[in-house]
Formats: structure tokens, sequence, C-alpha cells
């Protein structure tokens, strides 16, 4: 099969494909750990769906006649450079909301890139329409933090002032992403 990526697009899908397989495995500690039992189902669910999209950026590189580039450092762990891990439950559902947020926008912005190849562009397509159902669940169980005193509203600002500043750098490097990541 041809090569028809870039270094700079092969190291893009890598980078989406680790940060998917970092999602999975972090919800599936999650799932395995958290006392609700309504909640251990709905993080169960993400844990299969981010897997299931790791597994789908894996098979469009692999389409695409290469394989994935190693990528140990993810938008994830620059989340826990900058913050620390989440603590609390309502910590950990604000910080997936805000994440989950920021990869909708940056997907629907590569989907539009016109140099993007139409193989990516499907699997974008896929991954929004997947992710257009994962904040439901979360501002439900928010909402019911906010019933018991907590102030999300705080937490909220925190995680969103980190995740613009880690989104501002990492747009830095957008077409080198090995630079933002230190390789």
């Amino acid at each position: 099969m041809k090569k028809s990526l870039s270094k700079d697009e092969l190291w893009t899908l890598s980078y989406y494909r680790a940060s998917e397989l970092a999602g999975a495995l972090f919800f599936g500690r999650l799932a395995r750990r958290v006392d609700g039992p309504e909640l251990r189902v709905f993080l169960t669910e993400h844990f299969a769906e981010e897997a299931n999209h790791a597994w789908l950026w894996t098979d469009t590189i692999v389409r695409l006649g290469h394989f994935p580039i190693q990528i140990l450092e993810t938008y994830q762990s620059q989340y826990a450079v900058s913050a620390g891990l989440p603590t609390t439950m309502p910590e950990i559902l604000m910080i997936t909301k805000i994440f989950e947020e920021r990869i909708y926008e940056h997907f629907t912005k590569h989907a539009k890139q016109k140099k993007s190849h139409p193989v990516v562009k499907r699997t974008l397509i896929k991954m929004l329409k997947d992710e257009d159902g994962h904040l439901g669940w979360i501002e439900k169980s928010l909402k019911s933090y906010r019933k018991e005193g907590v102030d999300v509203d705080a937490i909220e600002k925190r995680y969103r002032d980190m995740d613009k500043k880690i989104y501002k750098n990492m747009l830095k490097y957008e077409k080198k992403l090995w630079s933002f990541l230190g390789k």
C-alpha cells in the first residue's frame, strides 16, 4: 500500500490514538473503583468507547500504509502536569467534560481541513458522532453534585483556565507534535 501520510500527519494521528488509549485506561481504572452503580455503568461505557476510538485511529493509520508511532505523552499528560491528578469525582467529571468538549472542537476543525485524507476525514466524522453522546451523563452527574453543595463552578473555572493554556501551547506545535512532546 502506498504511504499516503506525511510525517506530521502520522504523528498527529498517532497522538490522537495515544490520547484515546490514555482515556480508555483512565476510565477503566475509574469504573473498577467508583462506588455508585449508575456511574460505574457510564464509566464502563466511556472506557469501551475510548478503547474503540484508539482502535479506529490504529486501523486508520494501518489502512494508510503505516504503523502508529509510539507516543508516551498525551494531552491528558499535560493536564496531569498542570493540575495534578483529579482526586474527587466532581473533578474527574469536570475534567472529562472539558476534555471531551476540546476534542470535539479540535476534531471538527481537523475534519474541515481540505488537505485531510478522505480516510482520516471518515474517522474524524465517526468520532464526532460518538463524542456527541459523551456529555449528557456527565452533566447529569455534575448537577447532582451541585445539589449536594459542591462548588462545581469553581472546579470548572480552574480546569477551563488550565485547558486553554495547554491547548494554546499545543497549537504552537500542531505541525510538529514531537517537539511539543519533547521528542
